[in-house]
């Protein structure tokens, strides 16, 4: 099995247009060095359709290492350079390496209960 096939097995990702405007990147499996690749092409596609509004779901990710981290933080970046809104609906997992990593209040996050988003920092 190659390092694709494998990353296929450990993370999936895949991406809709909620509404106008808006583009949802669901995000589930296990987010490190074999998988972030992949995440990373989903991601690159998505900014490259220029929403408005991008939203990434991360509520089924339960393992998110610094790879994860850093990607986030790159996609971040080339959503601000872009002019594009950027929202992460974390999981627990997601949310603690965004802490662990004291990058946590960089993100506006939705709250995973009530749907409510938070601006923490920009």
């Amino acid at each position: 099995m190659s390092a694709l096939d494998l990353s296929a097995l450990l993370l999936t990702a895949s991406t809709v247009q909620a509404r106008p405007g808006t583009l949802r990147v669901t995000v589930a499996g296990e987010i490190d060095m074999a998988t972030r690749p992949r995440l990373d092409e989903e991601l690159d596609r998505a900014v490259a359709a220029a929403p408005e509004r991008l939203v990434v779901d991360l509520l089924g990710v339960g393992f998110c290492g610094v790879t994860g981290v850093a990607s986030l933080g790159r996609l971040r970046a080339r959503c601000a350079d872009a002019g594009i809104e950027l929202v992460l609906k974390p999981s627990r997992v997601v949310r603690r390496a965004l802490d662990l990593a004291a990058v946590g209040p960089l993100f506006r996050l939705e709250d995973r209960e009530t749907g409510q988003e938070h601006l923490i920092a920009r």
